[in-house]
């Protein structure tokens, strides 16, 4: 059976996610405190803009299965769908421009002004695993209950296209 509302977020998956989207905003909140990027402004504002909206996104994916807003079949679908490519764009983005953000910004002094690109890496790598975990656990429960309903329906069907022989009377 498919995890919503208060399931959800006390699932792995909704815990990776919360997980997530902390040390997201907790590296964007570092970055942004312990000084600017001084060697590249424009992947110090690409990596806030990116970290924001990677967020941002997380956050919008997170509250549509913790409020249990989606209740259709076709609808979950299409939630499942858009949350794994949502997954993997945000980690795609994040783990490009944390790479090139470190790269850039090399004249780190303290060591505080290191953290903040590791931890958004960390943040794309669990947010892809918990998209993946959840279409995939989407993905065996659909096809479980399609199984469970094609199972039935073809032994119904079978009852009636197959009748029992009428049963023979001893006396006879």
């Amino acid at each position: 059976m498919l995890q919503t509302g208060a399931e959800f977020v006390l699932s792995p998956v909704g815990v990776t996610k919360v997980v997530s989207l902390l040390c997201m905003i907790v590296g964007g909140m570092i970055f942004i405190t312990a000084g600017d990027c001084v060697e590249s402004r424009v992947w110090n504002i690409t990596y806030i803009t990116i970290t924001t909206g990677s967020a941002l996104l997380t956050m919008v994916s997170y509250s549509s299965f913790a409020l249990n807003l989606v209740r259709t079949d076709r609808g979950l679908k299409t939630q499942h769908i858009s949350v794994l490519a949502v997954s993997y764009a945000v980690f795609f983005f994040l783990l490009i421009v944390s790479i090139i953000t470190m790269t850039q910004c090399t004249r780190s002094v303290q060591v505080v002004q290191k953290i903040p690109e590791p931890l958004t890496m960390i943040a794309a790598v669990l947010l892809a695993i918990s998209g993946t975990i959840l279409f995939l656990r989407w993905r065996a429960t659909v096809q479980t209950e399609e199984l469970q309903l094609h199972s039935h329906d073809r032994s119904v069907t079978e009852m009636r296209t197959n009748p029992r022989e009428a049963r023979k009377s001893v006396m006879v």
